[in-house]
């Protein structure tokens, strides 16, 4: 994949400019023609993985990435930095729910002289942040709480010399439709493609951003995690020039049924999504969400971001669904009560296709969203399909708290899979 010869000179110009004065930031536009792709617009000139634009946002000094992480990560900081870093928006080429080629946003964040010559990708994918706009991770600043707070968590990767990009699920800024909330086959493009637009970047661009040593990890946290399997499922049909060298999950939510019964007021998201995606004559919001629900749900789960939701919808399964459907939820027989919905949501439990990847899991032990043995099944299932992995059970984490509490795990596991060291595995314990 070729980067535009403008958005090189672009950031070979910039990169000069940054080092004379930090205060600078300057837009990389690329040619005319490429900008024809607009956010939700196709075109048959650029392939998935493409970069339309590049902005530089703005270096974080080394002591300034710890003075910011201190809202991500509390009580489990400071972390370890190393090194300043450079934040950069992107938008690049993803494939849409059509077929067809359509743009997204992504923050990339790239360590500046890192002490590795070399240095591993890490593609992070967000936990929920809400279907409409204004709650995609990349517009999380303009927000009076940001939904995640990934300007704060992510630099501290880069500020241990892992380039780090976090890419916009497929949905948000695309015209008349929501984030395709939990869609496998959209997260996987999206996870896929952003290692592609950031591995393109840094091939054209050595001289400016510094060398990749070919090492590859997805990871997320919570819809995240869902994100990082998906991608592991899909990578060797989408996306065969990404090796991937290993998955990571904070509170990964895998499996979307068990979600609908652990953490309920997420369900209106799902079935709001799962409407667009499917269309409404497969999934029926009638058929599973309470009436009470219903006049207002396009509006409301369009428009309330994550930080809000539970203020909205209850966390209580009987409150939240009709009563046939939290029956039948909670009796493990959606299959024969629901079988076009539930074979959805098991089209959408990914990551147990035999891929083999290394697999680092980080659970807390108080998690309420994603329950302990959710994610114990999720490990079993792994085990079971041949993947090494590494299960850390946090005493006294929440589902939040996972990102920094498994952050130093985290950084030494990119780094042993960039070096070639053995994955662990907790599989035995299984």
């Amino acid at each position: 994949m070729e980067v535009s010869q403008n958005v090189t000179n672009a950031l070979q110009h910039h990169r000069r400019s940054v080092i004379r004065s930090f205060r600078s930031v300057l837009a990389l536009l690329v040619s005319s023609s490429l900008l024809a792709v607009a956010h939700g617009a196709t075109s048959p000139l650029l392939p998935p993985g493409s970069v339309t634009e590049v902005v530089f946002e703005e270096r974080i000094a080394v002591d300034a990435v710890q003075q910011r992480a201190a809202s991500a990560f509390g009580r489990f900081g400071p972390p370890t930095v190393q090194n300043s870093v450079d934040v950069y928006r992107l938008e690049l080429v993803t494939t849409g729910l059509d077929g067809a080629p359509t743009v997204i946003t992504a923050r990339l964040y790239v360590p500046v002289d890192p002490v590795r010559e070399r240095m591993p990708l890490f593609v992070f994918g967000s936990g929920t942040t809400g279907l409409g706009d204004t709650c995609a991770p990349s517009r999380e600043h303009l927000l009076p709480q940001p939904e995640g707070d990934y300007g704060s968590y992510l630099p501290a990767y880069a500020a241990n010399g892992i380039v780090t990009i976090l890419p916009d699920y497929l949905g948000f800024e695309y015209p008349g439709r929501p984030q395709a909330y939990f869609h496998a086959v959209s997260e996987a493009a999206v996870m896929l493609d952003a290692a592609r637009a950031a591995q393109a970047l840094f091939r054209e661009n050595p001289d400016v951003l510094g060398l990749l040593d070919g090492t590859v990890i997805a990871g997320g946290y919570s819809q995240g995690g869902h994100a990082a399997f998906a991608a592991a499922d899909a990578r060797e049909i989408y996306a065969p020039a990404v090796t991937l060298a290993g998955l990571i999950g904070f509170g990964a939510s895998i499996d979307v049924r068990a979600l609908l019964l652990e953490g309920p007021y997420y369900a209106p998201y799902v079935v709001t999504s799962f409407a667009h995606v499917y269309g409404r004559d497969t999934v029926d919001a009638s058929e599973i969400l309470a009436a009470r629900w219903l006049p207002t749900l396009e509006q409301t789960a369009t428009s309330v971001c994550v930080s809000r939701a539970q203020q909205v919808w209850p966390f209580d399964v009987d409150q939240m669904y009709t009563s046939e459907f939290a029956a039948a939820l909670r009796g493990g027989v959606l299959w024969r009560d629901y079988p076009a919905f539930d074979a959805l949501l098991v089209a959408n439990r990914p990551g147990f296709s035999g891929h083999g990847l290394p697999t680092l899991l980080i659970q807390g032990d108080q998690d309420v969203i994603v329950r302990n043995g959710s994610q114990e099944r999720t490990v079993q299932d792994l085990c079971a399909a041949g993947s090494p992995v590494l299960y850390l059970n946090i005493p006294g984490a929440r589902h939040r708290d996972t990102r920094p509490a498994g952050f130093e795990a985290a950084v030494a596991y990119i780094f042993d899979r960039a070096d070639g060291v053995a994955p662990p595995s907790s599989c035995a314990d299984w």
